[in-house]
């Protein structure tokens, strides 16, 4: 064999080389992220605010959700949700927005629909509650992730 033949074959060795090495990085980095992922929700944080968490992939309730996912309030509380994971939405369950997911329609005059648009990890959305009454919200992405606010 010559050296002009035996070239492009080791080249063609080394790159492929490389091609797995990059694959096994990238899945064993896709593992330990996944496994350093918490298992359930956070504990509550103080004050007005509800945490949006993430854990192993956002399947169903006990993966992701609102931490509290009940939480009562003053009538003019200014509450603010924080995004901590993936993209979610803080939607409320009124006639309008309604999921055939389980998510309750309010269905009651005077309460106000409230909606944050897909928000993205470290995001914030703050509501003020004016109207006494029972609020039902859940994710439009993950329509299992559900809460409720409770206004007196």
């Amino acid at each position: 064999m010559t050296t002009e033949t035996t070239k492009p074959k080791r080249k063609k060795l080394w790159i492929i080389s490389i091609a797995i090495a990059v694959v096994v990085i990238a899945v064993v980095a896709t593992f330990l992220v996944v496994m350093n992922q918490a298992v359930g929700p956070p504990a509550p944080p103080n004050g007005p605010n509800v945490a949006i968490w993430n854990g192993s992939f956002c399947r169903n309730s006990g993966n992701c959700g609102y931490s509290p996912s009940v939480k009562t309030v003053l009538n003019g509380t200014t509450l603010t949700w924080t995004n901590n994971g993936m993209t979610h939405t803080v939607t409320s369950c009124d006639a309008t927005q309604y999921t055939s997911a389980g998510c309750p329609s309010q269905n009651a005059v005077g309460l106000n629909s409230f909606d944050s648009g897909a928000m993205s990890d470290g995001a914030t959305f703050t509501w003020t509650f004016t109207v006494k009454g029972t609020y039902y919200y859940y994710c439009t992405l993950h329509p299992w992730m559900q809460g409720e606010i409770i206004v007196q």
